[in-house]
């Protein structure tokens, strides 16, 4: 059994196991309270299943979401640094710099979190953002040799 931390979502999909139970006759009315109160108060996975002892259940589904978080604002940010970085020529680094760092690190983020829902389109972000701050910073530091 696991000794992870249960989410009320997990609490409320065994009390209506619970309920089910209760309507097909397998659980008196007394039986019901008192295993509801302990699932309400369940800690742990362990603690949940010892509420729905003796009774035929299939373990819990495991939901987990998907979605494109933060992989779209990520490409967006990414073109729109180099965007501003090429049309100037170089001249608004400070402007395509920062953008370019953000879209580099929710990139990363949408990467790394296991939820992205387009695992590419996050990738393509992060290059872009990477690349879009290696440019900035060259022309940084090109700027900074030639006032020196």
């Amino acid at each position: 059994m696991s000794t992870l931390l249960v989410s009320d979502q997990e609490r409320e999909y065994t009390v209506g196991l619970l309920r089910g139970h209760w309507l097909t006759g397998r659980l008196t009315a007394e039986e019901f309270e008192q295993r509801v109160a302990e699932a309400w108060r369940a800690r742990s996975a362990q603690d949940l299943w010892q509420a729905l002892r003796w009774l035929p259940v299939d373990a819990p589904p495991v939901t987990r979401r998907r979605s494109s978080g933060s992989a779209v604002p990520a490409l967006v940010l990414g073109l729109l640094g180099l965007f501003v970085l090429l049309i100037s020529f170089g001249l608004f680094f400070f402007i395509a710099l920062p953008v370019s760092i953000s879209a580099w690190a929710l990139g990363r983020q949408a990467r790394r979190s296991g939820t992205c829902a387009a695992p590419g389109v996050a990738v393509a972000g992060e290059v872009l953002g990477i690349t879009g701050a290696l440019l900035s910073v060259i022309w940084l530091a090109g700027c900074a040799a030639l006032l020196t």
